[in-house]
């Protein structure tokens, strides 16, 4: 991972992959208890609702940008976030998570490389994938093409 302002960015698929695995396998054996003293891992999908529904990390929620603002004050902020959007060139998800380190959240970074990436390392999804978006060419961009973050 590496700090992109005060927002920690995901660069390695293969390690988010390894960190929503072993999530899932606390949740599942029931060592991670549902209490609130517990942090948990909360993905969130920063697309519009019918992006979403085409193709998403499996196990991710929606919080459309635009109501970011008003939707984090429903969140923990004891537990920890990553936030995506469409591919390396969608700027909504670091400026969400920006917006949600100044509300106060610790734990939240971003996984620049979109739904488009995962998507295309072939990792769990849900949803039809039927957008022509997911088979388009994504590429890394460089460091300073994450304005505000």
């Amino acid at each position: 991972m590496q700090k992109y302002g005060i927002v920690t960015i995901v660069k390695n698929a293969k390690f988010f992959t390894f960190s929503l695995i072993v999530c899932s396998i606390f949740f599942l054996s029931g060592c991670w208890s549902s209490s609130t003293s517990s942090p948990k891992l909360v993905v969130i999908n920063v697309l519009d609702p019918d992006y979403y529904h085409d193709c998403h990390i499996a196990g991710s929620i929606n919080i459309p940008f635009e109501q970011i603002d008003e939707q984090i004050k429903t969140l923990s902020k004891k537990d920890r976030y990553v936030l995506y959007c469409s591919n390396f060139a969608c700027t909504a998800a670091p400026f969400a998570a920006q917006m949600m380190y100044n509300s106060g959240f610790e734990h939240v970074s971003f996984f620049p490389g979109g739904i488009v990436q995962w998507y295309q390392k072939g990792y769990p999804c849900t949803g039809p994938a039927q957008m022509a978006y997911l088979k388009e060419e994504n590429e890394p961009l460089g460091d300073d093409d994450h304005p505000g973050v």
